[in-house]
């Protein structure tokens, strides 16, 4: 991983070294900190070399947010989904959640309300996941459950991740103490 240099030494970057150091500018300052000016500076660097490696900032943005989606969403579901059932999913789900960086989440939020395409891409990440949801909802549910009852639960799930994320309820215990919650009462209203 790169980190932010102040030094005078020069080193060898690639495009992977700049998509980290955007995540560590995202993850620190925001996403206002994300520039080819910003990172080369922090980096040591001439903004050449970051062009070098990306044709424009634009670009540099959509490998940026498109590797976010992939490690913050497809292959955390992707992880839950080798469980053996449900609950064993759910839980695979949750652990792996809990060990991302909340900052990254929140910047990238905040950062949707202000460019169209960092929202559309958003949408698209909480589409995904609101479906993973609804998925875990469906299987922890009995199945005479209403569709309106399988979309309540998938919305309050999918709600209370963003909020545990926002409120920085992932490293204390109340992220797994609501979704255990959850879970339970699934399970409790699928033995009934």
């Amino acid at each position: 991983m790169v980190h932010f240099r102040e030094t005078n030494v020069k080193i060898r970057l690639t495009r992977d070294s700049w998509l980290q150091a955007g995540f560590h500018a995202l993850d620190k300052y925001g996403y206002e900190a994300v520039s080819a000016q910003a990172l080369a500076r922090r980096l040591n660097v001439t903004r050449g070399s970051f062009y070098h490696h990306f044709a424009s900032r634009q670009d540099f943005i959509a490998q940026l947010l498109g590797r976010w989606e992939v490690e913050y969403t497809v292959d955390v579901i992707s992880e839950a989904h080798s469980a053996a059932d449900p609950l064993a999913m759910l839980q695979r789900y949750i652990a792996v959640v809990a060990k991302l960086k909340p900052g990254r989440e929140v910047a990238i939020r905040a950062w949707a309300g202000k460019d169209k395409r960092v929202n559309e891409l958003l949408q698209r990440v909480d589409g995904l996941r609101l479906e993973f949801a609804r998925e875990s909802a469906r299987a922890l549910l009995p199945p005479s459950a209403k569709g309106a009852d399988v979309e309540a639960l998938a919305q309050l799930a999918f709600l209370a991740l963003i909020g545990l994320v926002h409120t920085g309820g992932q490293g204390d215990g109340r992220f797994h103490q609501l979704f255990a919650y959850l879970t339970d009462f699934g399970t409790r209203l699928r033995n009934d």
